[in-house]
């Protein structure tokens, strides 16, 4: 990886912070609702344990050959590797909704309330922007997008949705709760590191895998303190999707 590729991701995230900072001054932002729950230690303890029941899945998933159906569901779409923890993110995003409902507990406990979407969505479209011009995309979507580059935009928006929705929604939301905003913040993004060994553990070498993971970490950070400044999943979504898309096009 040379200078200029490092260069590219760092200019990216101080893009990110930059546009962040701004809008916290902006009146949207300043009337962010949080959320607090009546049990902090038990709402930590269903999201640490549905954390885990999905990490289980997760290496099951990439390791045992009964599964190998289920990923063949993700050949039918674009992107490889990509595509197969698409399906695994949407999987296990089954766990963590089925878990709201038989509690009863409200869509805005999972990062989805209304009080907050047009904070998270303002925040989002200027990231999108960001990215956009900081990659030098305008021509390429003003020409117009290939059929194969729609279905990866559609494959990089349900694997943003799903797993923002886990980790920066239910999980970190919990977290915080009990933890505190900081340390809240933090153990999210641990567990989302953790998420990205399944499949990739015993197949890469250390110097294959350590880039991706730092890019990983860096934008688990961002994404997480994206939550805390907006109270909704759509900026981390938006955000994590057209990031990831426009690196592929």
């Amino acid at each position: 990886m040379d200078l200029k590729y490092w260069l590219g991701y760092l200019s990216e995230w101080l893009g990110v912070v930059a546009i962040v900072l701004i809008a916290g001054a902006s009146p949207v932002l300043k009337q962010i609702r949080r959320i607090d729950f009546r049990y902090p230690r038990r709402e930590a303890t269903y999201a640490l344990s549905l954390f885990a029941i999905s990490y289980l899945v997760a290496f099951q998933y990439f390791a045992n050959p009964f599964f190998d159906f289920i990923k063949n569901l993700a050949a039918y779409f674009p992107g490889g590797e990509l595509a197969q923890r698409m399906v695994l993110a949407v999987i296990c995003l089954v766990f963590f909704v089925l878990a709201l409902i038989l509690r009863g507990q409200p869509l805005k406990s999972m990062g989805w309330g209304k009080a907050n979407l047009r904070a998270g969505l303002t925040v989002g479209i200027m990231m999108i922007v960001l990215i956009v011009f900081l990659r030098g995309k305008f021509s390429t979507l003003l020409h117009g997008i290939s059929s194969e580059q729609s279905q990866l935009l559609v494959v990089w928006l349900l694997l943003a949705v799903a797993e923002e929705t886990i980790f920066r929604g239910y999980i970190q939301l919990r977290l915080d709760s009990y933890f505190g905003s900081k340390w809240g913040w933090l153990a999210t993004v641990a567990l989302y590191m953790l998420w990205q060994l399944p499949g990739r553990l015993w197949t890469l070498s250390f110097m294959d895998m350590w880039p991706a993971l730092l890019i990983a970490l860096a934008q688990a950070l961002l994404l997480s303190w994206m939550m805390r400044k907006t109270g909704h999943v759509a900026a981390p979504i938006l955000y994590r999707a057209f990031a990831g898309w426009l690196l592929m096009i």
